[in-house]
């Protein structure tokens, strides 16, 4: 976690997921391929993944909200389902997009690529500026949150070694 402590636990973790999925995920991809592979052979292992990250969804709810006093309340009133359909939809577009790179001439894929540092950071802008009232629940959230970084650390990844 970074100092900024203007942020959400929750905007730092989805600032993450942001550059992960949109950005890492889709050149993994193509790099496991590789130049002469077949994508579609790996689109299953890619889409099993959304089935792991599904059945670990209320574990990750219940220690985000052991630091943030509010996940838990989120979700349960709906807010989870956006959560899961955002994931799903950035997942989505992940393959989508290692379809492109893989699809793409060598000496296009730096385009590519900055394309996809672009839509991260269109993201990245959004989750970090809210509009209101999204900003005015945010300040109120915040209040309820643990601000040490160590603590939220360990609460959400284990004790450190």
């Amino acid at each position: 976690m970074t100092a900024d402590t203007s942020l959400l636990v929750v905007q730092h973790l989805l600032l993450g997921i942001n550059a992960h999925v949109n950005f890492d995920l889709p050149q993994t991809v193509v790099d496991l391929v590789g130049e002469t592979g077949d994508l579609t052979s790996i689109r299953s292992d890619f889409d099993g993944i959304n089935a792991v990250l599904h059945d670990t969804y209320n574990d990750v709810i219940g220690d985000l909200d052991r630091v943030t006093h509010w996940t838990g309340k989120v979700a349960a009133m709906g807010g989870g389902h956006l959560f899961n359909f955002g994931l799903h939809t950035a997942r989505d577009q992940a393959w989508r997009a290692a379809g492109l790179l893989h699809a793409s001439a060598p000496d296009a894929r730096p385009t590519e690529v900055a394309s996809l540092d672009r839509l991260v950071s269109v993201v990245a802008y959004l989750i970090t500026r809210p509009t209101i009232p999204f900003r005015w629940i945010a300040g109120a959230a915040r209040r309820l949150e643990t601000h040490d970084s160590a603590r939220v650390t360990t609460a959400l990844l284990g004790p450190l070694a």
